[in-house]
């Protein structure tokens, strides 16, 4: 029978570094120490070493936000000196999206399209170096009161708008046949606000485990 859980894969490919690239959630915020953070338990779970390109309150996409500029460190800009080249670790884990979809003071410039847009580019460039082992994950469930908090631009977002970033990271997945993980659709079974910290905005211990699991579950579509 063919392996077809990422952290499956990973091990009887005997890989040696993690990359993982996105934001704050990425860097492992929220949780209590940095050994809890998904992505140290990713690799811990992988006998990995830990290569983390992630910058706190960063996006993927290089749009126009409500200042006439791009977000500084978003993700297009920075992802092929920080995952390509001498930077290329064995596998990858990608979990943008989160900061994208709660973004809704540029509507006209910064959205979902030009999301899925810069996600494509950056992906027509990772599979090629990543091949089987890249995997996907959709953004991390926010819980409904989260709606109402962050800096400016970086509230009012509805449900269906937020839900419908982790559809359009889904059918990337597809597109480009990598693994996916249902991180927003996993943490989504719990009780809404059981995996925040107590800022809202970040996931706590549990959280953290729960998108690790999620990660190392995530299946090729």
């Amino acid at each position: 029978m063919p392996i077809t859980r990422f952290g499956d894969f990973c091990l009887g490919q005997g890989i040696r570094t993690l990359a993982v690239f996105g934001d704050s959630i990425t860097v492992g915020e929220g949780a209590t120490s940095p050994d809890r953070s998904w992505a140290r338990l990713v690799a811990g779970r992988l006998g990995a070493e830990l290569a983390n390109a992630a910058i706190s309150g960063t996006v993927l996409q290089g749009s126009l936000m409500a200042d006439g500029r791009p977000r500084p460190g978003n993700g297009i800009s920075r992802y092929r000196d920080a995952l390509l080249g001498n930077a290329r670790a064995d596998a990858l884990v990608v979990l943008y999206g989160y900061n994208d979809a709660r973004y809704t003071a540029a509507p006209e410039t910064f959205n979902l399209a030009a999301f899925v847009r810069d996600y494509r580019a950056i992906l027509a460039d990772l599979v090629p170096a990543y091949g089987d082992t890249l995997c996907l994950g959709s953004p991390p469930f926010i819980p409904t009161i989260g709606f109402a908090k962050g800096g400016p631009g970086f509230t009012n977002q509805s449900r269906l708008g937020f839900a419908a970033f982790a559809t359009a990271v889904r059918a990337l997945a597809t597109e480009f046949h990598t693994f996916y993980a249902p991180v927003y659709e996993t943490m989504a079974t719990h009780p809404d606000g059981s995996l925040a910290s107590p800022d809202i905005t970040h996931p706590n211990d549990l959280g953290h485990a729960v998108i690790a699991e999620a990660v190392l579950a995530a299946e090729r579509l």
